[in-house]
């Protein structure tokens, strides 16, 4: 097959998706390092992964820690683009002057772009981790709710879903990182404690479909070292799986193709119908 016709079948797919309207559920794992699913993955994430496309090569970005590689995620660019360079960034103090504007003043998000695209959408976040909400702009979000706890965070989420019926719902789960720097990555204790959020990952799944198709994309924001900590040049720590499962999407497909943690706003935006904002870096990854 030419690469040219390649492309195009390929991009094609993606539309295809796009047409099925569908919301679009994210599922952030805290800690999640590729390494914790290459010799087995739990119940919940190996059926996502029978079910859609998947890598296990995917990039977080430099430095390895929360608030740059959730950035990354949510604004469709690096570091060195958004600014957000550390967990201690606000959107009123930084030292990296981004390079485009949302009407807060940072960077923009998926969030703010679909509200600016598509004002009437649903988007909400419950997270785990308090410092995510630093990240956006509440007027670009219909709600932004922070439980302490996976338990009681993936509690609010299947409420949520069930109650709101959102357009895009971002979930972020922390107790994986807790374990992390309790026992070290890729050991018995963290692995214990990646089955316990599967079971989550499970409850969330099921909620999110029980009324209809739904897109589900599983991600983590870095993995870690068995010295309990993360933001190591490593591929132990920048290795991130990637999996998105949901109507036309292809079943038990490994990617191949180099997928970035920024790679994932311009998805979300895909699937929701809506092309990337202008300034993101990252494209939308393709089946």
């Amino acid at each position: 097959m030419k690469p040219a016709l390649a492309a195009i079948l390929a991009a094609s797919a993606l539309i295809c998706a796009a047409q099925t309207k569908a919301p679009v559920i994210v599922i952030g794992i805290d800690g999640l390092g590729a390494a914790a699913l290459r010799q087995s993955q739990p119940p919940a994430i190996a059926q996502l992964m029978k079910s859609g496309i998947w890598t296990l090569n995917a990039r977080a970005v430099m430095p390895t820690v929360s608030s740059p590689n959730w950035a990354s995620m949510i604004m469709g660019a690096t570091p060195e683009i958004h600014g957000v360079d550390s967990n201690d960034w606000r959107f009123d103090k930084y030292a990296i002057t981004p390079a485009c504007r949302a009407p807060r003043g940072s960077f923009p998000t998926v969030f703010d772009h679909l509200k600016q695209r598509a004002p009437n959408l649903h988007t909400a976040l419950i997270h785990d981790w308090q410092g995510f909400a630093n990240l956006l702009d509440p007027a670009s979000v219909r709600s932004i709710q922070h439980y302490k706890g996976s338990p009681a965070t993936t509690d609010a989420a299947i409420e949520y879903l069930k109650t709101r019926k959102p357009d895009l719902l971002f979930i972020q789960l922390d107790g994986l990182d807790h374990a992390g720097h309790q026992h070290g990555w890729w050991t018995t204790g963290y692995r214990e404690e990646l089955y316990v959020i599967d079971a989550m990952v499970a409850r969330i799944v099921s909620a999110a479909r029980s009324t209809g198709p739904a897109y589900i994309l599983l991600t983590g924001d870095h993995g870690g070292q068995a010295d309990k900590k993360h933001g190591h040049a490593a591929d132990s720590d920048i290795l991130i799986p990637w999996i998105l499962s949901g109507p036309a999407i292809p079943a038990n497909r490994e990617l191949t193709s180099v997928v970035s943690t920024a790679d994932t706003a311009p998805t979300i935006a895909a699937l929701l119908g809506h092309s990337a904002h202008p300034c993101w870096t990252g494209q939308p990854v393709k089946p």
